[in-house]
């Protein structure tokens, strides 16, 4: 393989790629993805086919970062693909832009980028740009186009929408917009409902697309008329309509009746929306993606802004009893959820296959909780769940030792946060963009009292530094917790001149916005997953004593191993503590070895509720329809024999979920016998004398082939 070296500061190189080849590439579709076309696209059409990420980020309304990882990730797959050469630099790491681009620095610290000539000949032997509009003969057709595009962005808004919605459970498809094929020419996003919606539509040849305020139907609730579902939302947007968003939209087109929005009546609809029109059926890859960031961007932001107002008008400040929770329909959830609600702390036991972490998922989805899922296993210890010392490079090479915070102690700081009503809403998005301006041009500020002037770039660990303007060039780190904990409590806990006007400048530069928490009771759920696996004692420390019912919150305040190397900026400096708006699920398999490392005094900081196999066959509704009448049949009478068996009891029982496998094996039985549940019995019986005269007992007894007096079955 041909390895092409390039020297540092050298943004150029012989060209690894001919004409010929980029034509073959770019006509190659299951290799060009929409997000590639896109990139190429914008530098090709720039005079010269030249720009900086950051001029095109705010001509297509978009992110630096991400036409950044456009370029890399094109640049990367396509170095595999022809896999006959690699670009690196001097110290042998990966140079993918020198693949596609050529570039130079220019002023502000920026890098102007220019497409390769090769690749621009292939593009215009193309006709790449028409070559690229996509091909749009539905609504159906644009709305796949979209949520495949849109996939990570997703992720964030079900979250975003879960939290806004409040109590609701957030929806568990990965789609933004549900197109049901009913000849519809117009969808919302998924599960929007009675809320403020995301809206696209597709007639007369052009595509719509903004936030909806529906006063149509109510699909779920008798209690309120679809208007007053939606009149929070309009009069939350009405109280913002001149703020700098919607006049940003404005500027891009988006539009609205104000005077049909203020006297919305029962069954009308109204639209906060931008059209784009169509050519020939085809809409233009610039244009696909103007709607793109526009969903994902300033959309996104009037869609939060809104949602959040809305909760302000229907909340009137009322406070919420932690201790209640509205009832669920599914009785087993509502025990479940009742011996939590009273105990703080609750292990779900039982035989394998029965469900105890997908209930653990659904309760936690039911409460509107925020929640994580931690496996425990033997090798999981205190510096996993608590804190602890972790190797770290510093900027020299050299290795030395950090505390870092274990995920559990990650996970009470959030609870915290929401408790004091320092929950910051956007504060990842807004450092990112932040230090990824930094990084292409360094920032000078002043100190508030001297006005003496310092500089501020980004380390390699992503922390700001302070450069001084003296003759020392003294440099002074300002970590991101440091922010953060600044804008969360207004503290400036270290290097005050320099961290302030840092601060400030984000500030006013950034839309830096705090969450809606008046809810402070929001409860938080973390389930530790085979809890039994790890050794409990030495995962928990003096957290032995924290996680009792009765002294959750500061009352239960413990000074941990590592207290004298605890930074000031850390909330629980003064010993650690589990809020008490965190709630613990453990699962647990009863048969399994390392259950006795469960001791009494730990059992007793816990309730305990045995899933039993026979209460949960409500997870084959939809599932295994065409045969869960036989597949009924066949469990409990496999778990009666189980039970005849001697040493064995009901903790041994099978799990329906295992029987949800039948949809794989198109409803065979014996599949399922011989490729799971035999060699799960034969675990069971291993050691006993008679152990395959047992297993086909109980083979026999799953084929409803005998009783359970069998001479086989006596033990």
């Amino acid at each position: 393989m041909q390895q092409i070296i390039v020297k540092d500061g050298d943004y150029n190189c012989p060209p690894p790629i001919n004409k010929q080849d980029w034509i073959e590439i770019l006509s190659d579709d299951s290799f060009m993805s929409n997000n590639y076309k896109f990139a190429l696209s914008i530098f090709y059409l720039e005079p010269d086919h030249k720009a900086t990420c950051k001029y095109l980020a705010e001509k297509y309304h978009t992110h630096p970062t991400s036409i950044s990882g456009f370029v890399t990730q094109f640049s990367a797959r396509l170095q595999g693909k022809l896999n006959r050469f690699e670009v690196i630099k001097e110290d042998g790491s990966p140079n993918w832009w020198l693949i596609t681009m050529t570039g130079k620095k220019v002023a502000g610290g920026l890098f102007e980028w220019r497409l390769r000539d090769e690749l621009i000949e292939a593009m215009i032997d193309l006709d790449f740009i028409d070559s690229s509009q996509l091909e749009i003969d539905s609504l159906d057709a644009l709305v796949k186009f979209i949520n495949e595009d849109l996939s990570e962005f997703i992720i964030g808004f079900r979250k975003t929408r879960k939290f806004l919605s409040n109590k609701e459970r957030a929806t568990t498809s990965g789609i933004l917009f549900k197109y049901k094929g009913d000849d519809a020419d117009w969808a919302i996003n998924e599960g929007g409902h009675n809320e403020i919606q995301y809206h696209i539509f597709l007639r007369d040849s052009e595509v719509g697309y903004g936030l909806g305020f529906n006063a149509q139907y109510v699909p779920f609730s008798n209690d309120k008329t679809s208007l007053e579902f939606a009149r929070p939302f309009v009069d939350s947007f009405l109280s913002i309509q001149n703020s700098d968003i919607v006049e940003t939209l404005r500027n891009r087109g988006f539009e609205i009746d104000l005077i049909s929005l203020k006297s919305m009546a029962e069954g009308e609809y109204n639209l906060f929306g931008r059209v784009v029109p169509l050519v020939d059926g085809k809409l233009p890859l610039i244009d696909y993606y103007s709607i793109i960031n526009d969903l994902k961007g300033n959309v996104f932001e009037l869609y939060k802004q809104i949602f959040e107002f809305a909760n302000e008008l229907t909340t009137n400040n009322q406070p919420s009893d932690q201790n209640h929770q509205p009832p669920i329909t599914n009785p087993l959830l509502q025990e479940i959820s009742e011996l939590l609600l009273a105990n703080k702390n609750i292990v779900l036991t039982g035989a394998p296959g029965t469900g105890k972490t997908y209930l653990a998922k659904t309760l936690a989805e039911e409460w509107g909780a925020e929640y994580e899922l931690i496996q425990f296993h033997p090798s999981y210890d205190y510096t996993d769940f608590v804190e602890g010392l972790r190797p770290i490079q510093n900027e020299n090479g050299e290795v030395g030792f950090e505390l870092r915070d274990g995920s559990f102690k990650k996970f009470c700081k959030e609870a915290r946060k929401y408790q004091n009503n320092q929950q910051l809403s956007n504060f990842e998005e807004v450092y990112q963009r932040f230090i990824d301006d930094i990084s292409e041009s360094a920032i000078d500020l002043v100190t508030p009292s001297q006005g003496s002037p310092f500089t501020i770039i980004v380390n390699t660990r992503e922390n700001i530094t302070a450069v001084l303007s003296s003759e020392t060039q003294r440099q002074i780190t300002l970590t991101k917790s440091l922010i953060q904990n600044y804008f969360e409590t207004g503290k400036a806990l270290n290097w005050k001149p320099y961290l302030i006007p840092v601060c400030e400048y984000i500030k006013k530069n950034y839309d830096l916005t705090l969450t809606n928490t008046d809810n402070q009771n929001k409860k938080f759920i973390i389930i530790l997953d085979e809890i039994n696996r790890a050794e409990i004692s030495k995962v928990l420390g003096e957290l032995f004593f924290s996680i009792d019912p009765g002294y959750r919150g500061e009352s239960g305040r413990v000074t941990t191993q590592y207290a004298n190397l605890q930074t000031d900026e850390d909330v629980f400096k003064e010993g650690f503590y589990i809020p008490d708006n965190v709630y613990i699920i453990g699962t647990m398999n009863d048969i399994d070895r390392s259950v006795e490392s469960f001791d009494f005094a730990m059992r007793r900081r816990f309730a305990w509720k045995e899933i039993k196999s026979a209460d949960r066959l409500s997870m084959w509704e939809g599932q295994i329809d065409d045969w869960a009448e036989e597949a009924e049949q066949r469990l409990m009478n496999l778990n009666k024999a189980i039970e005849s068996v001697q040493g064995l009891n009901s903790a041994y029982h099978v799990g329906p979920s295992y029987f949800l496998k039948l949809a794989n094996y198109d409803g065979d039985f014996d599949k399922l016998w011989t490729y799971h549940l035999e060699s799960l019995l034969f675990e069971y019986l291993r050691g006993y004398p008679n152990a395959e005269q047992q297993i086909q007992g109980l083979k026999d007894a799953y084929n409803l082939q005998l009783g359970f007096d069998d001479d086989r079955n006596d033990g």
